[in-house]
């Protein structure tokens, strides 16, 4: 049975229009019914139910107040049409296709002279997040960024450089593609994890960079080498640029998305995007589903990518993570610029994908206030 849309309230509005009736019976008249009606036997009485009531009283509204649902009408249309409006916006607008545009979890080659890539762990998970920090003006060093990195509200309990050693002056040495690291006191705090955890912060953080290594200079000295935790002396640290890791994605509990490094690293990028299909790195995501990918195969610099003809490769935020997680992969072993097949659309994000993809500078862009 259908439920009517008619409460209690609208009903009584609706018998108050009624006439007025009015009896002009005598009393005499009126008790002499009721008597009869008393003496004859009560038929069975059928419950119609107050739908039927409903009904009735609808029925008998429509025929003395047509006006009442000419107004009733034009309300429920217009409120149909401002949800069709609503539903069109939010699925096939060119707010979102603009949105889609403009979204990006990493930093192109030619703005990478306006960020400068620092490293942050989640001290709950130890998971290592390059952040690249857009510059507010030219002369922004990394000491100044690695200052920054403390400011970031993007994890409820980061782990920054300057967590472990504050008391430092960082000295860029462009010519020499060395920076150097003058600590002003001895750091003995540190357990063996907190000194790995360190070194994984300055290398992730260099890596970026055009720097290919770290010196430790310690200040009371003036000599090589600083004493640092329970590692000991560190002297100077190597950057490798191309370390040969895939790409995950990880969330922080805001819900917030970022591009992170494998810990494992893979002696081919073939078994690097192999590994992006099933992330076994604890608290991350994959970034492909299985048999997105159907071959990878490489010309000299130039990496070309095959999915599959079945593959969901679309517009999405989960296509331009999939995509830029690929670039940042391949940009590890070596590459500079990739070439994807068999895609849904020849866009994907602000990326044209019939075409060849240079590599980005960095990942996860982001700006303080």
């Amino acid at each position: 049975m259908m439920k009517s849309d008619w409460n209690e309230e609208q009903i009584k509005e609706l018998l108050s229009q009624l006439p007025a009736v009015k009896d002009h019976r005598s009393p005499q008249d009126i008790y002499k019914l009721l008597t009869m009606a008393k003496s004859k036997k009560k038929p069975a009485v059928k419950w119609i139910g107050p739908a039927c009531a409903t009904a009735i009283a609808v029925y008998i509204a429509f025929i003395i107040s047509p006006h009442f649902f000419d107004q009733a009408q034009p309300q429920q249309k217009d409120a149909s049409q401002e949800n069709a409006v609503t539903k069109t916006e939010t699925a096939d607008s060119p707010k979102a296709a603009s949105s889609l545009d403009q979204t990006s979890f990493v930093v192109p080659e030619k703005e990478q002279n306006n960020y400068t890539t620092v490293a942050i762990a989640d001290a709950e998970t130890s998971a290592i997040i390059p952040i690249s920090i857009k510059k507010t003006n030219a002369d922004q060093t990394i000491q100044d960024m690695l200052s920054k990195s403390s400011e970031l509200d993007i994890l409820d309990h980061p782990i920054t450089i300057p967590s472990f050693i504050d008391e430092v002056e960082v000295k860029e040495k462009p010519k020499q593609k060395e920076l150097s690291i003058r600590v002003h006191q001895l750091i003995t705090a540190f357990s063996v994890k907190d000194d790995t955890l360190l070194k994984k912060l300055l290398k992730e953080s260099l890596k970026w960079s055009p720097y290919e290594k770290i010196k430790f200079l310690l200040d009371q000295k003036n000599e090589d080498g600083a004493v640092i935790g329970s590692y000991g002396t560190f002297t100077e640290i190597p950057i490798p640029k191309q370390s040969k890791r895939a790409y995950y994605l990880y969330q922080n509990k805001q819900g917030q998305d970022f591009l992170v490094p494998s810990e494992k690293t893979f002696g081919t990028v073939k078994e690097a995007v192999k590994e992006m299909e099933s992330s076994s790195q604890k608290d991350t995501t994959p970034l492909i589903q299985e048999g997105t990918v159907q071959s990878v195969t490489k010309k000299q610099k130039h990496l070309y990518i095959h999915f599959s003809k079945d593959s969901e490769v679309e517009d999405s935020i989960a296509g331009i993570l999939m995509l830029e997680g690929l670039l940042l992969t391949a940009k590890e072993f070596g590459f500079t610029e990739v070439t994807f097949t068999e895609t849904r659309t020849k866009k994907i994000g602000r990326y044209d994908v019939s075409d060849a993809i240079p590599v980005p500078a960095a990942p996860n862009p982001i700006s303080i206030n």
